[in-house]
């Protein structure tokens, strides 16, 4: 759980964590109506979202790819050049 100061930013799976945990406070992007569609200041909302969980998935990623780097590389040797390279791209 965060401290109550943090806001979470989530993405429409998460779209019943403000009836769990109702004293955080919570971002999600709008959800288009069938009969209508979203006004442009809620577009624009979403994309701000959009931007800020992209950073962080990018952030994740690096952390990921940095501890597959520094365990045993448990794979063929011939495989080991590409795959370093693979990894090395980011």
């Amino acid at each position: 759980m965060t401290p109550k100061y943090v806001e979470n930013v989530f993405d429409l799976g998460f779209l019943g964590v403000e009836k769990d945990f109702p004293e955080q406070t919570s971002s999600l992007p709008f959800k288009k109506k069938r009969s209508k569609p979203l006004p442009v200041e809620e577009k624009e909302y979403n994309r701000i979202l959009a931007r800020a969980r992209v950073g962080v998935e990018h952030a994740i990623c690096k952390i990921k790819k940095f501890r597959i780097m520094s365990d045993v590389y448990r794979n063929r040797l011939k495989r080991y050049n590409r795959t370093l390279i693979l990894l090395q791209d980011w």
